[in-house]
């Protein structure tokens, strides 16, 4: 998916992105987390970075 991240000014990542979607009902209490991706592996330096590999499941063709 591709969302818009509000332009904060800081080092966030803003403008029109790639992004994921994770759902969880776990605990009974619902929640929708929206995360940017960047396929810049120097971004892997940051706590909680993860590395995707792209796979025909996720659409992606290159790592992120």
């Amino acid at each position: 998916m591709r969302r818009t991240m509000p332009n904060n000014n800081h080092r966030e990542q803003s403008g029109r992105r790639p992004a994921v979607a994770v759902q969880t009902d776990q605990g009974g209490k619902p929640m929708l987390l929206v995360a940017p991706v960047t396929s810049n592996l120097g971004a892997l330096r940051f706590a909680f970075s993860v590395r995707v590999e792209p796979a025909p499941e996720n659409g992606l063709t290159k790592r992120d």
